[in-house]
């Protein structure tokens, strides 16, 4: 139930970023929500370990710091100036269908990074997931492929897949020495180092917050405790409940929320390109999701907002 909850959470994250993008510039809804996040997972992180009598993992070493950074620059701020600014541009139907692309990038990457096997039958789904993209950023058009008349914010928004499949890969070595809940803590420590003066070079670190209004606060704080802080515990919950590729199956119900809590909340309609690439999506990622059951433990080993 866990895992199902969450996934409809990150689903609500493509409306809520929406929204607050549609109130406040991108990296000042950014810093705010990992800011609120980071505060809420080292309250939570402290709790936990000293319940048990232990200290709170700190890295030893250059390498391993330079790790939990790169967690920070990967998985909270580059994908979140991708993830906000596209959504500025194009529909939170649209990003939710395109995001949903990551688990078979991720795979694709871990087995040119890592060297992991990629089955044919990922492969299949690979490309069917491929196409389904294309139909989502080409509207299904070929005027549009000719004249590469591309919507800029589905064009970004293919760069929150690449972000996180980054993340994913270089949390692996992260994971082997730290807890999962500790590694996102100290990725949401460090990405709120880095979007916080991006946002004041974006000039709305002061103005931001006269900016949203109470939906536009709600939409930070569903971002920040649901999409966040809520999903990543209840992910890791329900991957040591399952392991990793069985709980992976469920990440297909964030496009499906997405996509449903878009029309519900933000009126936004479906057309036949929209649902035909998503069918394709969805089908090529669940097919290559099952094709590599491996328990394989990534830094959140799904897709989210």
């Amino acid at each position: 139930m866990k895992l199902v909850l969450t996934m409809f959470f990150w689903g609500g994250t493509f409306v809520a970023g929406k929204w607050a993008v549609g109130e406040a510039p991108p990296f000042f809804v950014a810093a705010l929500r990992f800011a609120i996040a980071s505060v809420l997972l080292w309250t939570l992180v402290a709790w936990r370990f000293r319940e048990r009598g232990n200290r709170v993992p700190v890295p030893a070493g250059w390498a391993q710091w330079t790790g939990m950074f790169s967690l920070g620059l990967t998985g909270v701020f580059l994908y979140n100036f991708v993830f906000l600014t596209g959504l500025s541009w194009t529909s939170a139907t649209n990003g939710s269908l395109i995001v949903a692309f990551n688990p078979m990038l991720t795979a694709v990457l871990s087995a040119l990074w890592l060297k992991e096997r990629f089955r044919p039958v990922q492969a299949g789904g690979l490309l069917l997931a491929l196409l389904g993209v294309g139909v989502v950023v080409t509207r299904g058009s070929i005027a549009v492929m000719r004249s590469l008349s591309f919507n800029p914010g589905d064009l970004l928004m293919l760069g929150a897949p690449l972000a996180w499949a980054l993340y994913t890969i270089l949390g692996k070595k992260v994971l082997a020495r730290f807890p999962p809940l500790v590694a996102t803590a100290y990725a949401c420590l460090f990405g709120t180092l880095l979007l916080l003066p991006a946002a004041a070079l974006e000039g709305s670190l002061l103005s931001g917050v006269h900016r949203l209004t109470v939906y536009g606060w709600i939409s930070v704080l569903q971002l920040a405790l649901l999409g966040t802080v809520a999903g990543f515990v209840w992910w890791y919950e329900g991957v040591e409940m399952l392991g990793a590729s069985r709980a992976a199956v469920f990440v297909n119900l964030v496009p499906l929320f997405g996509v449903l809590l878009s029309s519900l909340i933000l009126s936004e309609s479906l057309d036949v390109s929209q649902l035909a690439g998503g069918i394709l999506v969805v089908f090529g990622v669940g097919i290559g999701t099952l094709g590599g059951r491996e328990d394989r433990d990534g830094a959140a080993g799904a897709v989210t907002g």
